[in-house]
């Protein structure tokens, strides 16, 4: 592996470690994620007034996501189309994001203790609420499977796009990866919103998404493809 991209991955790895140091430390042993939680619950009404409001629920939890499952099926055609021209590595990528992402995030849920907010005693639910760190040693008698955020996971493999043309177009991944991070982030606050998610479980998501992304790029050896002199 060339020197630059030792160097990329290295500087990555050390990025994701203090990030994820910064998320645990901000949400662990406090009530930061009930704190930001309790302005869109109505303690008074003992509900979660935009739970079932149109625009959270249907235009951005069902037809965003719906144009973004399309968008996927596009991008996956592409790559095919790809797949033999000199870019069909960076592509593959990129397909292997599109479906590795939400498939490693849905996993994880199906054995994660989690609770959503709205399963949470202190919003009317059944369950008492604990931080990441905590769920390794937590066994409640139902778990949540609310961990991490499903549907922030949809936009999470956008975050690929940010390796699609880097090194030689940093503009693009800089545009790329910032508008990847601003959708997840309006997911998540929607889902927030709607009692579907803390804002912990947000951030772990896009964290998660990246390190799933950089796992994919380096073991299928997208480094390998050269440079594009037309990008």
């Amino acid at each position: 592996m060339p020197t630059f991209w030792i160097r990329f991955y290295q500087r990555q790895c050390l990025l994701l470690v203090v990030t994820g140091l910064i998320i645990a430390f901000l949400f662990k042993g406090n009530h930061l994620d009930l704190l930001l939680a309790d302005p869109f619950y109505s303690f008074d009404d003992y509900l979660w007034p935009y739970r079932e409001a149109w625009w959270a629920k249907t235009l951005v939890h069902s037809w965003f996501k719906g144009v973004l499952i399309l968008a996927a099926i596009g991008f996956l055609w592409t790559a095919w189309r790809h797949r033999r021209a000199a870019d069909r590595l960076r592509w593959r990528f990129i397909a292997a994001s599109i479906i590795g992402v939400p498939l490693i995030v849905s996993l994880w849920k199906r054995r994660s203790p989690m609770h959503c907010p709205w399963d949470i005693d202190r919003y009317g639910g059944y369950a008492p609420y604990f931080d990441l760190l905590s769920s390794f040693t937590t066994h409640p008698e139902r778990p949540g499977h609310c961990f991490p955020a499903g549907f922030v996971s949809t936009a999470g493999w956008l975050l690929a796009f940010a390796l699609l043309r880097y090194p030689e177009n940093p503009r693009f991944s800089r545009y790329a990866g910032g508008g990847a991070v601003v959708m997840c982030l309006f997911f998540g606050l929607v889902q927030q919103m709607r009692g579907a998610h803390l804002m912990s479980h947000v951030l772990w998501t896009i964290w998660l998404s990246w390190a799933i992304v950089l796992a994919l790029h380096a073991m299928l050896g997208t480094w390998r493809q050269p440079p594009s002199p037309t990008t």
